[in-house]
């Protein structure tokens, strides 16, 4: 703490000065940041829903790699399977995410499949192949 010497009257008087913020400019500090919080947090949330639906589609993408393989043998796409073992089963395709995402696939007409996934935060994705399409 620094000292001052005032004089009031001839006479000398120690004040001690006192130093830190005042109320007001520590208010404007939890202003700002919750201002900025305020524009952040939204933003960063639809940082992790588009990284969500990343790993779905790229998941997804790998099995049409196996449907195609699965048809070529065949001559036909696998139409029906409600999970990751049965697709597993049936064209050989097995997730790589330790089996925290549901997988299943279902005829989508004409010549065409569509693959759905769901992860456990319930993001879901739909795509038809072939073409790669949102379902």
């Amino acid at each position: 703490m620094k000292c001052e010497v005032v004089k009031s009257n001839g006479n000398s008087i120690k004040r001690r000065r006192e130093s830190g913020y005042s109320l007001i400019e520590l208010m404007i500090a939890v202003a700002i940041i919750a201002i900025i919080s305020a524009v952040a947090l939204p933003l960063y949330s639809g940082y992790l829903e588009t990284s969500r639906e990343g790993v779905l589609v790229n998941n997804v993408s790998s099995i049409e790699i196996f449907q195609e393989d699965f048809r070529m043998r065949t001559g036909a796409y696998m139409l029906l399977a409600v999970d990751a073992p049965a697709i597993e089963a049936g064209i050989g395709w097995s997730p790589q995410d330790g089996g925290s995402i549901d997988y299943s696939i279902a005829d989508g007409g004409g010549g065409t499949y569509e693959v759905t996934a769901v992860d456990e935060v319930g993001t879901t994705i739909c795509v038809q192949f072939p073409g790669g399409d949102r379902c």
